[in-house]
């Protein structure tokens, strides 16, 4: 007989317990959207914070590693935080001329540049014929890391990955 009022009591702790089911998931569901927003909100801030030291910092590799002369056409950079793979990358283009005059280099270069490493090179000579109207082109080196590439488009295919995430 003493089975029957503890039995009793169970099934009303249940039954009453149980009727802040669909209340209690709602709430869970609501700070459970809270705690995902509030952590959207922390990378979103630590990524930017990311940005802004891999844009400073891509800046001095460049100053360091990089400067114009005379022969200087064109010498620029643009830097990226991949995310993704948590990398500060730099992408420079450089063009100088060849002190005959009749050939300039297009060289561009991707680095990753806490490692000092680069990723893939590619340099190209345009050369200038005799009357101006017959100039070639001329691949010297196309890679990244071990592939090879045979083209400015093959190249660019490489490295954009890297520098969108």
């Amino acid at each position: 007989m003493a089975r029957v009022p503890i039995l009793s009591l169970i099934v009303v702790m249940l039954v009453v317990g149980g009727c802040d089911g669909p209340q209690r998931t709602s709430r869970l569901e609501k700070e459970n959207a809270e705690l995902k927003a509030q952590l959207n909100e922390k990378n979103v801030t630590r990524n930017y914070d990311l940005q802004t030291r891999c844009s400073k910092d891509a800046r001095v590799w460049f100053n360091q590693n990089y400067s114009r002369d005379k022969d200087t056409m064109m010498l620029d950079f643009s830097n990226h935080y991949n995310s993704a793979s948590n990398q500060c990358l730099i992408f420079i283009e450089y063009h100088f001329s060849n002190r005959s005059g009749r050939s300039w280099l297009n060289n561009m270069s991707l680095y990753n540049v806490y490692e000092n490493a680069r990723y893939g090179n590619y340099l190209e000579e345009h050369v200038i014929g005799f009357d101006h109207d017959d100039p070639t082109d001329k691949l010297i080196t196309c890679e990244m890391f071990d592939a090879k590439c045979t083209s400015l488009d093959q190249f660019n295919k490489f490295v954009q990955p890297y520098m969108n995430n």
